[in-house]
């Protein structure tokens, strides 16, 4: 006989069922909290197919922490809830301060860089002074369990093994179910998908953020920091032969006289010589690439001298005839190229630097540090000093800035910056491109042999005021008229950008006086739009929508200004074409011997199809036959693209296998030092 209840549950036992029920559910709602902050923070859009990741890995690394949580009692319990809510806000708030300033969020990988990112204490304030409510919104977990603490974890509450065992249940469940989920488009190899966002995090960090959040990102940097990152096995049998015909110029067989840019490498020989499957499979990726032909452009500029620059933060809205009179006659007195584009790789301005420099790109900013370590044989530092070339690099602030002191000298320069070897008028913030030419222009103008200087200049960095940045402040009196429309912010940008052109005038007018400006070419470009510019003043600068503005491959258009006083007529280009390509187009231009199979970028004014890479919204590409949209999956053909609906499928296929290859082996060419492998120089 079952015995009767003298009473009903009493308040009591409902209370503490409540309790229980916060308790175990108080970490895994504010997980899923922060990441839906952080998530319309970062990308301005929640449900895009991937939120279900992140929601349900987010739940259950909250029940994870439940479940320890439920390992103590009382007071201990309390501090721990205390102290992890504290440090998750903390951590969330770094990581949306840290995507504010750079536009991209931090990796692990590039702890080596820490010093450099405090030295931006600057904008780092003024960061998260942008998102002051965001970060107090990520503490308002920690308020709420402070206001709510003695009712959630009272006293006398005890350990409670039955609830560790429903949380670590529930977090198992959540956990091994949505990794089966992912796991599941493993198949689809053709795709980026939510399986390669989740292994090979470092190809698309931003992506990987978009899919599974901070928390878990983060979580799995960290371990390929420790443990190694996993590297995609490719079937370079996918990459099939183009369904675009080559667009040979009107005599086809004068095309055919031109000599391959390619040395001669063995690659079977080097890839006996080692144990290292990666670099096995490497030797026969590049072994089975078609090399680009030299063309009526070949040494064009052989033995002329190159001012090269990668100019800070600039646009190709600076460039006026009134305004900045030089950039515009270079700009369209030289070579023009009408669709460059500039994209973001992720890392700032290291990776802008890197990619304008070696011809193939990295997605943080360790890959000046990296690059210093490895065998770089194709660079114009080392290509020209092999030439008899006097070579020097400059930059207008400190010298060990991302490493710079030990991957500039690598590329062949002797390297001169602010603290070693470059000494300006005044020191400030930013420092002057004007004053950093006058320094040193006469290192080289005066020379009996040929040079080829670098600069990476600094004048045009954020922030964007006429209080806080000493160039703005100082050229506010040269803007235009016109600029007077503009917000604020943007007579800032503009203002400080001045000192491109007052940089430029400089240096020519020293070359001219030398005698040595009409055997000179001067190559500029950026390292990446004004991305700390918010998204109503990009669309003010860029006349562009401000909604969805960073996903518009227009943001990305950018100047690659190359000209020479020798030029008698401009060279217009209509390739869609980006920094990458930059390397390979001088190589060909001065007659220099390397190897077109051996960079992610190519020769600009080679024959045949020429695409951009964009890293929008994943890997999005220009081609000239039409654009894709990575996130969308779509292919928009040109208005005079030939390729029936068949065709460009197959085309679209070829393409996306193609940079599927150029995101994993760009970065595995500095990671496994490729160019020491394949020349012996290990």
């Amino acid at each position: 006989m079952i015995p009767k209840l003298s009473k009903p549950i009493d308040s009591l036992d409902r209370h503490t069922a409540v309790r229980n029920a916060v308790d175990v559910l108080f970490f895994p709602t504010a997980l899923v909290y922060m990441e839906i902050l952080a998530k319309l923070r970062a990308f301005g859009e929640l449900f895009d197919g991937s939120f279900h990741y992140l929601f349900f890995l987010s739940l259950a690394m909250g029940f994870l922490l439940s479940g320890v949580s439920m390992l103590l009692s009382g007071k201990p319990r309390r501090l721990f809830y205390i102290i992890t809510l504290a440090l998750l806000a903390v951590w969330y708030s770094f990581h949306i301060t840290y995507f504010s300033n750079f536009n991209t969020f931090f990796s692990w990988q590039t702890l080596g860089q820490a010093k450099d990112v405090t030295e931006f204490w600057r904008e780092a304030l003024a960061a998260a002074a942008g998102v002051w409510y965001i970060i107090l919104a990520f503490f308002v977990p920690l308020i709420v369990f402070c206001s709510l603490e003695i009712f959630i974890v009272p006293d006398g509450v005890k350990k409670s093994f039955p609830l560790v065992g429903v949380s670590l249940f529930v977090f198992m469940l959540l956990f091994f179910l949505t990794l089966s989920d992912i796991g599941s488009s493993k198949v689809r190899t053709d795709e980026y998908t939510p399986f390669y966002y989740y292994t090979y995090i470092q190809n698309d960090l931003d992506q990987s953020y978009r899919y599974y959040g901070i928390f878990n990102t983060s979580r799995l940097d960290i371990k390929q920091l420790i443990f190694g990152a996993p590297v995609e096995k490719l079937d370079l049998d996918s990459i099939e032969p183009s369904v675009v015909e080559e667009s040979h110029s009107d005599d086809s067989q004068k095309t055919q006289e031109y000599d391959w840019n390619m040395m001669d490498i063995d690659f079977d020989k080097a890839a006996a010589s080692t144990n290292s499957e990666q670099l096995k499979t490497m030797d026969q990726y590049f072994k089975s690439l078609s090399p680009t032909r030299k063309n009526q452009y070949t040494g064009l500029f052989e033995g002329k001298n190159l001012v090269m620059f990668t100019l800070e933060g600039f646009s190709y809205r600076v460039i006026d005839p009134e305004f900045t009179p030089l950039l515009y006659k270079m700009s369209t007195e030289g070579f023009v190229f009408n669709n460059f584009y500039v994209t973001m790789w992720g890392g700032s301005t290291a990776s802008g630097e890197y990619s304008n420099m070696t011809g193939n790109f990295y997605t943080t900013a360790n890959c000046l540090e990296l690059s210093a370590k490895t065998y770089q044989p194709f660079v114009l530092g080392n290509q020209l000093k092999s030439k008899g070339y006097k070579t020097i690099a400059y930059h207008n602030n400190d010298y060990t800035y991302y490493n710079r002191h030990k991957s500039h000298p690598n590329f062949g320069y002797k390297w001169k910056a602010v603290g070693h070897g470059l000494t300006l008028k005044k020191l400030c913030w930013p420092n002057s491109d004007l004053e950093m030419a006058e320094a040193s222009v006469g290192d080289y103008a005066s020379l009996d042999q040929p040079f080829h200087a670098y600069y990476m200049s600094f004048s045009g960095h954020a922030g964007y005021t006429f209080s806080g940045n000493i160039m703005s402040k100082r050229h506010k009196k040269d803007l235009l008229p016109k600029h007077k429309s503009l917000s604020s912010t943007n007579q800032a940008y503009l203002a400080c950008q001045y000192e491109v052109e007052l940089m430029l005038q400089e240096i020519v007018d020293k070359l001219d006086k030398a005698g040595k400006l009409n055997d000179t070419v001067f190559a500029l470009t950026a390292d990446h739009y004004p991305y700390p510019l918010g998204n109503d003043l990009l669309s003010e600068l860029y006349d562009l929508p401000a909604s969805g503005i960073r996903n518009n491959s227009d943001l990305y258009r950018n100047s690659f200004i190359l000209w020479s006083p020798s030029m008698t007529q401009p060279i217009v280009v209509d390739k869609p074409c980006s920094t990458i390509d930059i390397l390979p187009t001088l190589s060909n231009l001065f007659n220099l011997e390397y190897d077109s199979r051996l960079m992610m970028g190519s020769d600009i004014l080679a024959e045949g199809d020429h695409f951009a890479l964009l890293k929008i919204n994943g890997w999005s590409w220009i081609s000239t036959q039409g654009e894709y949209y990575a996130s969308k999956k779509l292919f928009v053909p040109n208005a005079d693209c030939k390729l029936s609906a068949d065709e460009q499928k197959k085309y679209v296929k070829r393409m996306n296998a193609i940079v599927r290859a150029k995101t994993t082996y760009s970065k595995l060419m500095l990671d496994k030092d490729y160019y020491g492998h394949i020349f012996g120089k290990k």
